[in-house]
């Protein structure tokens, strides 16, 4: 009796596991230039590090100045040593201002998230 119980007890839990793992949803680790910081250098690129995979021909990032103009882009790729990482080179350095991305990611596991976040670029 004391075995089943055991048993029971251990499927429960790893059914609660993998439930806890199929509904959780990508998130946005870090990025660069930082959320809501001040990039001290024009950056060249953005980096977007997510939690998950992201699949790159369903995921896309868009740049804004603090006039609300988009900013032009090269193309979006995903990192070749962490598929985890969008990378958006851009054309030009950034002039000092305030920049807002806009970004979609999903994910391997279909999950589709987006947001926004703001940074800086110093003088």
């Amino acid at each position: 009796m004391l075995k089943k119980t055991s048993t029971a007890v251990i499927a429960l839990f790893a059914a609660s596991l993998i439930a806890t793992s199929a509904y959780a949803h990508p998130t946005l680790k870090s990025a660069n230039p930082p959320v809501d910081g001040t990039a001290a250098a024009a950056p060249t690129e953005i980096r977007l590090n997510f939690s998950e995979v992201v699949i790159l021909k369903f995921s896309s990032v868009e740049l804004r100045d603090q006039s609300g103009m988009q900013v032009a882009t090269g193309k979006v790729a995903t990192d070749a040593k962490d598929e985890k990482q969008l990378i958006v080179p851009l054309q030009a350095p950034l002039k000092a201002g305030k920049y807002t991305v806009k970004w979609v990611a999903v994910t391997a596991d279909t999950h589709r998230v987006n947001g926004t976040y703001s940074f800086k670029v110093a003088p």
